[in-house]
């Protein structure tokens, strides 16, 4: 990530959760974001620890991936039950990239917990990243919507 601080401080052993730096340079970079990005981004709790909308500690249950002729591409993050209200749908258009960096070598179903998450202006719209305990997911797009409530099918 850019600006946001998330993954493990390997001289102490303990994990760093600071989106600060982020959240000072946002206000610069929310004109440059799509319409969807920039709700996303900017929402209240989106950063607060505290907050049932926070993004810290979902956990990702599904992916859906486009099949042929579709251009929109789903994440699906369960609540964890200490903290969050409702789940999260997070849905990408004209998805350009889609990676996944995994240190455990399971891929999407071995990432953990979301630490925190990133959303950059881009030439194509926007990226977003998003860290987990342990690895990342890398998405550009031309923009995303986010919904909290039930995980729907």
């Amino acid at each position: 990530m850019k600006y946001v601080q998330a993954g493990k401080d390997e001289g102490r052993g303990t994990y760093l959760f600071d989106p600060r730096p982020y959240l000072d340079r946002l206000p610069d970079l929310l004109p440059e974001l799509p319409e969807g990005a920039r709700s996303y981004a900017s929402r209240a709790g989106h950063y607060d620890f505290y907050a049932p909308d926070c993004v810290k500690d979902l956990l990702l249950v599904r992916v859906d991936l486009p099949e042929e002729g579709e251009i929109d591409l789903r994440l699906r993050f369960a609540p964890n039950p200490f903290k969050h209200d409702a789940g999260l749908t997070i849905a990408y258009s004209e998805v350009t990239g889609f990676s996944v960096e995994s240190r455990d070598g399971d891929g999407l179903v071995g990432l953990g917990d979301v630490m925190l998450d990133e959303v950059l202006p881009a030439p194509s719209g926007c990226t977003h990243e998003i860290a987990f305990f342990t690895g990342r997911i890398m998405i550009a797009c031309a923009d995303l919507s986010a919904e909290w409530g039930p995980l729907q099918e």
